[in-house]
């Protein structure tokens, strides 16, 4: 998955326009209302769609796009 991709998935978990995320933005405070439940399904699609288990003091840890992202990216 792209970064384009990636941010667009996470604009529609937080509910917000794909446009206006980028992989500096905040998460959290570009989401339109952020709940434990928004969380959550951060988490999920990270193992469902990108294969990777991040744990919640990790997960609680990160704060960007970019964080979440980086996580995706496998050293070859």
């Amino acid at each position: 998955m792209n970064e384009k991709q990636f941010i667009e998935e996470i604009a529609e978990i937080i509910e917000t326009d794909a446009s206006e995320l980028t992989m500096e933005s905040d998460f959290r405070e570009s989401a339109d209302f952020w709940s434990s439940l928004t969380g959550f399904s951060i988490l999920i699609f990270m193992q469902d769609r990108c294969g990777v288990n991040i744990s919640v003091d990790d997960f609680l840890n990160m704060n960007t796009v970019a964080d979440l992202y980086s996580t995706t990216v496998k050293e070859g």
